[in-house]
């Protein structure tokens, strides 16, 4: 079985055995002198033992400062070299010490064991070839030279034999090791490429996903979930909370399918909740919904219907309408009409033009034409639209925009998007001018808290909305002017509905009215804040 060592096993294990090298040249070198009266070891050849026992403790420094130092794998034939130095040494010192007397050569099964796992197998099995050929030719040289027992050989071969034991075993374990690691370190990196694919799902996902403890404690929150509860958002999450209406439906213990309404931002969003561990039930996973796609999805069936219906009629109305129209304006020329007839017939006439207009509005809603987003500068829309837009008090007038460092763009229909700001400036123009006799209107652009969605408030000097009229100002037909057809503000929020934008009432701190538009992050379907 050939398994090559990667670096780190290779760097580790000889790292491990240089100091266990250098330890045994000091024991070895220093024992020497110690044991000198008791001829344990160098007692045939003293002088050639002091000698290689000093060079080999000199290369073990050498070589463990190399290991520790270096900073590039070993090669196979600098590691081979450091095993063939043992050999050479350890068999030398033997033979100055008596052979296998001195249990010396035993010391190469350490040295075997190391170059099994570091070295391939032709090369850790030359290393146990070269140590028992050592053995061998140390015993034979003892018996030429000492006459002794032939016994020796026999310890010689069982000694080669078990090196070769030693390098097939050791070979054998640190290649089943080394394939086990390997396998670990590809599972670790499929496992790590695994989550970060995961994650980048997770947080490109347009439904918001929160880990939370029952406390109300973020794990982990996702791009789309820190921008519907308007949460700043963060990779890492540290000391982050849920909002109050999260926390209290994670702590009722159970599974939970709800609609529920943020204070900070106004908006309806679906929660489902479910706990991970139902024994525990600590830790609970939202998923957290817009349903703003649905109001879209049953605002485009209910504009179908009303086109349909509106299609049916109103060609049946607005010829009727117009006949009663143009026979007003023909009796209306009659010049022996009395003061009282002619404001019964101007009575005719503005309200056949204010039916035209309801019909028009209608019209204009039932037709259901799909939005056509584009992506635009928001600043640079709201100049052009300010140069271009006209009206009767044009000269009483005033259109600014401020907030001018946002740079960021907006993914909406141009066309619908004008039509929105016409419709807030005629009304805004229209009260002001009835209540000062001039009229100024302010576009502030700023920046969404959460995610840095965009953000226009349409801003206008008129007298304001009653507080008990702020819920109804959005609904049909509804109106507080007796010329007025209660369509404007309603195909407003119409039309910033199919373009997935939030339109809200408030008043300023100087009583000011205020129509706030929160543009959807031109990257993702969900409302900025």
């Amino acid at each position: 079985m050939v398994v090559a060592a990667d670096y780190s096993q290779k760097n580790a294990v000889m790292r491990v055995y240089s100091c266990y090298r250098l330890v045994l040249a000091n024991l070895l070198f220093f024992s020497f002198f110690i044991t000198e009266q008791d001829n344990l070891i160098g007692s045939e050849r003293p002088g050639l033992f002091v000698l290689v026992s000093f060079a080999y403790l000199g290369y073990s420094l050498l070589a463990l400062c190399k290991h520790l130092l270096s900073r590039r794998e070993p090669s196979d034939n600098i590691l081979f070299f450091d095993f063939f130095i043992d050999v050479g040494a350890i068999m030398l010192m033997a033979y100055c010490s008596g052979s296998g007397e001195s249990g010396l050569p035993l010391l190469l099964i350490v040295s075997i064991s190391a170059a099994s796992m570091t070295l391939p197998a032709r090369l850790c099995l030359s290393i146990a070839s070269l140590s028992t050929i050592t053995t061998l030719a140390d015993a034979g040289a003892h018996s030429l030279n000492a006459g002794t027992d032939t016994r020796q050989f026999v310890v010689a071969g069982m000694t080669g034999i078990a090196y070769f034991s030693t390098a097939l075993i050791i070979r054998y374990l640190s290649g089943r090791i080394t394939s086990a690691q390997n396998l670990a370190e590809r599972r670790r990196y499929d496992l790590e490429t695994l989550s970060e694919i995961n994650q980048s799902i997770v947080q490109r996902m347009q439904t918001g996903i929160v880990l939370m403890s029952r406390s109300g404690r973020i794990k982990l929150l996702n791009a789309a979930a820190a921008e519907l509860l308007n949460i700043r958002y963060q990779h890492a999450p540290r000391q982050l909370f849920a909002p109050p209406q999260l926390i209290e439906l994670a702590m009722r213990g159970r599974s939970a399918s709800e609609v529920i309404q943020l204070n900070s931002t106004g908006l309806e969003l679906h929660i489902n909740l479910t706990h991970l561990d139902h024994n525990s039930e600590d830790e609970c996973l939202l998923y957290i919904e817009n349903i703003s796609k649905i109001n879209q999805r049953a605002q485009n069936l209910k504009l179908a219907s009303l086109g349909r219906f509106s299609a049916s009629i109103a060609h049946e109305i607005r010829n009727p309408l117009a006949a009663i129209s143009h026979a007003a304006q023909l009796l209306k020329e009659n010049e022996n009409l009395d003061v009282d007839d002619r404001r019964f017939l101007d009575i005719i006439h503005n309200n056949s033009v204010r039916m035209d207009g309801i019909i028009k509005n209608i019209l204009n809603m039932s037709r259901g034409n799909p939005p056509r987003p584009q992506r635009f500068s928001l600043v640079e829309h709201l100049d052009q639209f300010c140069q271009e837009w006209h009206c009767e008090q044009r000269d009483k007038t005033t259109l600014t925009v401020s907030g001018r460092e946002f740079s960021g763009q907006v993914n909406v229909d141009p066309h619908q998007l004008n039509q929105i700001l016409s419709n807030l400036t005629e009304n805004g123009v229209r009260h002001a001018i009835a209540a000062h006799g001039s009229a100024e209107i302010q576009f502030v652009i700023s920046v969404g808290s959460a995610t840095g969605g965009p953000c226009v408030d349409v801003i206008d000097s008129g007298p304001g909305i009653n507080e008990a009229d702020h819920d109804r100002i959005f609904e049909p037909f509804f109106t507080t002017q007796t010329q007025g057809n209660g369509l404007g503000l309603y195909l407003c929020r119409e039309l910033c509905l199919a373009n997935q934008i939030a339109i809200s009432y408030q008043r300023g701190t100087s009583k000011e009215s205020r129509f706030r538009l929160q543009f959807a992050h031109p990257e993702r379907g969900t409302f900025a804040e």
